[in-house]
């Protein structure tokens, strides 16, 4: 291209859209009671293992105030944290990406353009196939750094959300494919 057909204008960043605006699908009330019965999963042998130590170590037995105190304040920042991320989880396709915000300490917002998604998959794990719920992984171009895991989400949504993108990104690698009516 020669040099005098060259431009680079400026871009009027108020101009642009604002993911912010966007209002995010949440993850299903039912996944809270999956992500409670993983942390028991978790905390309950921790428990039994601190009671075997204080039974049958004489050592531990002094601490026992402080190793029961500190598990009972674990366990419940743990769960503490762990609800506050599930209540600031949400997701959002759009014709052009996927949104999707987490964190609880920080907010963590990952943008995805649906021209660098390479694959997607449904998992369905066992807890979560209990309460009909899946997990969408979008796996992308751009390394581990851009892959999105959205779960929590409704399976039947889920598959339409997955059976959508995937249109959507037959439309992208075959522009002169015709949508379906």
């Amino acid at each position: 291209m020669p040099a005098e057909n060259f431009t680079n204008e400026p871009i009027d960043i108020g101009a642009l859209p604002k993911f912010e605006e966007v209002i995010l699908r949440k993850p299903h009330p039912d996944y809270w009671k999956i992500i409670c019965i993983n942390l028991v999963l978790f905390f309950v042998p921790l428990a039994i293992l601190a009671a075997l130590l204080l039974f049958f170590i004489d050592d531990f037995r002094a601490y026992t105030p402080l190793i029961i105190s500190a598990y009972v304040i674990i366990t419940f920042i743990s769960y503490l944290l762990y609800y506050i991320g599930f209540k600031k989880r949400g997701y959002a396709v759009r014709a052009k990406d996927v949104i999707y915000k987490s964190g609880v300490i920080s907010d963590s917002t990952t943008i995805v353009p649906l021209n660098r998604i390479q694959h997607i998959e449904l998992n369905e794990a066992v807890f979560s196939r209990m309460y009909h719920l899946g997990t969408l992984q979008i796996f992308t171009a751009g390394g581990h750094t851009g892959h999105l895991s959205i779960s929590g989400i409704p399976i039947a949504e889920a598959k339409s959300i997955r059976d959508l993108l995937l249109k959507k990104l037959d439309l992208i690698e075959n522009p002169s494919t015709e949508p379906e009516a």
